[in-house]
């Protein structure tokens, strides 16, 4: 004999399916308003970075501007009068900083 009671849903299983169905739909609703609100946090913040680097660009490129003929004159003698001491510093220099960038890569 066939229980027919097992082919019609009761009404606390019913009720559980649609309290179920809710509860998702408002995780949903949750996780999308959290998603938008981190976006639109990482926009600002871009937007607050971009701010500051072309601050920074527009600053360095005054300090830039004040490298003069002069100057560039100057160190040009100075490269002449002293070329040993020039190769050997940059080179000096070039080893140092190759040191620190493959110390960094390990």
């Amino acid at each position: 004999m066939t229980d027919v009671t097992s082919f019609t849903p009761n009404t606390a299983s019913a009720a559980a399916l649609d309290n179920a169905g809710k509860a998702a739909s408002e995780k949903t609703k949750r996780a999308k308003e959290a998603v938008s609100k981190a976006v639109k946090s990482a926009r600002e913040t871009a937007s607050e970075v971009a701010q500051q680097t072309r601050a920074f660009a527009a600053d360095k490129a005054k300090v830039g501007a004040t490298w003069t003929r002069e100057k560039a004159e100057v160190a040009h003698h100075v490269a002449e009068e002293h070329p040993i001491g020039v190769a050997l510093g940059a080179f000096a220099i070039g080893l140092g900083v190759g040191f620190l960038i493959a110390r960094n890569l390990d």
